[in-house]
């Protein structure tokens, strides 16, 4: 009997090892797959390449890795989104701790503009001259007046001012902006923001946005920011909206200097979270830019960049400005 005994526990050894690597294999496959580093894709184009005929993948929430599934939009960090290509960012700052923290809604994402943020931004720009940074800027909750004040205090430190974009004007070509970030401020802290000062950029909704110089040359994005729905069945509401936005920007005449801005993202609590739309967008939009192309697709704003649809979109979007 005994020989039998361990016949029967060398099998059920054999079967939890089986079930534990199995289990270990799931969970690593679950876990979002490394994206190709592309660090460095803008040394490729001319000088002269007018910013807003260019595509450029981005990140919606960029900092939003807390929160759980109703807030949470990106499971990779700001510095492995800059490798992976993306550059276009959407922060949201509130005062926080005498410093401005990175929020969604409420949810405090443990990282602050001026200490991990900022300094991300211009360390990527020094070992990377070539390259270019789009940054919105918004209010997320607080009061404006501790906003203005801590937001003006970074963008006027001299030594962080020659990593700026100082005047905007809709005609800017990359040669103009290479090596610095372009500010869009959807709330303006300073008389002397450097980019550009965001007007008319109405709430879920698509719509013709002002973008304002402080020297006040102005230009005009056609702007796609739709974003409530009842719930991620509607996700083909949202795959349209983004779709003609995308359509529209490229069909502007070539000497046209308007500039796009589009949002992949969406949300329809309680069951359609950013998460479940990013999963049926995504791959909806990449596979509408394979067919249709992926030139003169302007900024777009993308949930989860690094699962396959976002990291196909990503891969798409950069490639348009090569054809």
């Amino acid at each position: 009997m005994k020989p039998l005994h361990t016949s029967w526990t060398l099998v059920v050894l054999l079967a939890f090892c089986w079930v534990a690597t199995t289990a270990r294999a799931q969970e690593e496959g679950a876990r979002p797959t490394p994206a190709p580093e592309r660090t460095d894709w803008m040394g490729a184009l001319p000088d002269a390449f007018a910013m807003c005929k260019l595509s450029l993948p981005g990140t919606h929430d960029s900092g939003a890795r807390l929160g759980g599934p109703a807030l949470q939009t990106q499971d990779t960090d700001i510095p492995a989104q800059l490798q992976q290509g993306i550059r276009a960012f959407d922060i949201r700052l509130q005062a926080k701790d005498g410093r401005l923290g990175v929020f969604h809604s409420t949810a405090f994402q443990q990282i602050y503009w001026e200490t991990d943020v900022l300094p991300a931004f211009i360390r990527f720009l020094q070992e990377h001259p070539t390259e270019v940074l789009v940054v919105s800027l918004k209010r997320e909750g607080g009061a404006p007046e501790a906003y203005a004040a801590r937001l003006a205090a970074s963008l006027e430190l001299e030594a962080n001012r020659a990593y700026f974009v100082e005047d905007f004007h809709p005609a800017l070509t990359l040669g103009d902006c290479r090596g610095k970030i372009l500010f869009l401020h959807r709330d303006v802290a300073t008389d002397r923001y450097p980019g550009a000062a965001c007007s008319g950029w109405a709430d879920d909704a698509t719509c013709v946005l002002t973008l304002r110089g402080k020297d006040g040359r102005e230009g005009h994005a056609l702007l796609q920011d739709e974003y409530q729905y009842t719930s991620d069945q509607e996700s083909a509401e949202k795959i349209a909206a983004c779709t003609r936005n995308l359509a529209a920007l490229a069909a502007e005449p070539e000497a046209s200097r308007r500039w796009g801005i589009s949002f992949a993202s969406a949300t329809g609590l309680p069951d359609g979270t950013p998460k479940a739309f990013a999963d049926q967008v995504n791959p909806a939009l990449a596979d509408w830019l394979a067919r249709q192309g992926g030139s003169k697709r302007g900024i777009v704003f993308i949930d989860f960049i690094a699962q396959e649809g976002g990291r196909q979109l990503v891969s798409l979007l950069i490639d348009g400005n090569f054809r």
